[in-house]
């Protein structure tokens, strides 16, 4: 009798631990177009998005029912080739409980602490975006009108700026509190570019070493040890290129070597590239016999137009490139974000400045070469 009732008990408990384990999906879907079509669950590796489960669309709402033995982070994506314009795909943290997930003119995922902490989040975060988009859209309309004053364009400038910093600060405080958990991390990883290298150290020295230890995440680390090694102070990082005629010629052929070099990163497709050329253009003419040089590093991909634009441009100095866009080597290697990026170099190739445009360019020039 004692064995049975131990046999009982201890059933009941095993049966009370997966019920606190359990957890279910329940969504609806407004767009009717839906219905009868397949809702998928799908996970993210470091190579792309695997399905691991489907489920129907049924009297517009589907439902999934398992066991979380640990929180993992999935993604439920309508099928995309129904209506293009619907927001179809949503991150959800399974974790023990009653989930709910509305695909509607926007999309909401509620019923446990984790996630509804994201959605809370994603509210702001379109709030912040809708209020950049009206502000980018009143500085186009100022500008094609002719109507753009210098306070206009400052007043717009302001408000801009201020909302980026409070959309970089609500991201990088969800972040910080959700690196623990795999929603956490996705949006570290989506959004790991808006912050400055100091602020993805930070977050990083939170994360745990498997998620450090990711493929996407060592490139994250691998940009922020290049961009240490390109810090102002430090000594050129050498590189081998092409010139105009197909020669190989290296930085090193210029840096180090007695003058002071400007190494403008480019391309003829950028146009704020072609706009602050002038600029370059310029101190060049006023600062070449003083003791000063360009070494343009293209970033183009097509080699008439990259000769071309040379021409347009009036750009007499020394260029270089693989042709190979985006994915030359020397993106990574100096941690470029945009262009056009420049990094002066003094006499013997220490890194003294980065990006100085327009005056200031000409400013930093007649400081070092009066």
């Amino acid at each position: 009798m004692r064995k049975l009732l131990f046999l009982f008990l201890s059933a009941g408990f095993l049966l009370s631990c997966q019920n606190v384990r359990n957890y279910t999906i329940k969504g609806t879907v407004t767009d009717t177009s839906y219905e009868g079509t397949k809702v998928y669950v799908q996970q993210m590796t470091d190579e792309a998005m695997v399905v691991v489960d489907s489920v129907l669309v049924t009297d517009g709402s589907f439902s999934l029912k398992g066991v979380a033995d640990s929180t993992v982070l999935r993604f439920i994506s309508l099928d995309e080739t129904v209506n293009p314009q619907q927001e179809s795909r949503v991150p959800v943290l399974i974790e023990p409980g009653r989930i709910e997930v509305l695909f509607d003119t926007v999309v909401t995922v509620k019923g446990t602490k984790t996630n509804d902490a994201y959605t809370d989040f994603r509210t702001e975060q379109r709030a912040l975006t809708k209020t950049i988009r009206r502000v980018t859209e009143q500085y186009n309309t100022a500008n094609a009108e002719g109507t753009m004053t210098d306070s206009l364009e400052t007043e717009i400038n302001t408000t801009y700026d201020s909302i980026s910093i409070q959309l970089t600060d609500l991201n990088f405080n969800f972040i910080k509190e959700n690196i623990g958990n795999e929603l956490g991390k996705y949006v570290f990883l989506t959004s790991s570019s808006m912050f400055a290298p100091e602020q993805q150290r930070e977050i990083l020295n939170l994360a745990d070493e498997k998620f450090k230890a990711s493929k996407n995440i060592q490139r994250i680390t691998q940009r922020l040890e290049n961009l240490e090694n390109v810090a102002v102070g430090k000594k050129f990082v050498d590189f081998t290129l092409k010139d105009t005629e197909g020669n190989e010629v290296s930085l090193s052929d210029y840096a180090g070597k007695g003058k002071y070099v400007l190494v403008d990163f480019w391309a003829v497709w950028c146009g704020p590239c072609r706009r602050e050329m002038p600029n370059v253009v310029a101190a060049y003419k006023k600062y070449k016999s003083r003791g000063f040089e360009v070494v343009g590093v293209s970033l183009d991909k097509d080699h008439e137009k990259w000769i071309q634009g040379l021409k347009d441009l009036n750009m007499t100095w020394s260029q270089m490139s693989d042709l190979q866009y985006w994915e030359s080597p020397v993106v990574d290697l100096y941690a470029i974000d945009g262009i056009p990026h420049t990094v002066l170099l003094d006499k013997d190739g220490i890194i003294i400045a980065k990006d100085l445009r327009g005056d200031a360019l000409d400013a930093k020039l007649a400081e070092l070469m009066p």
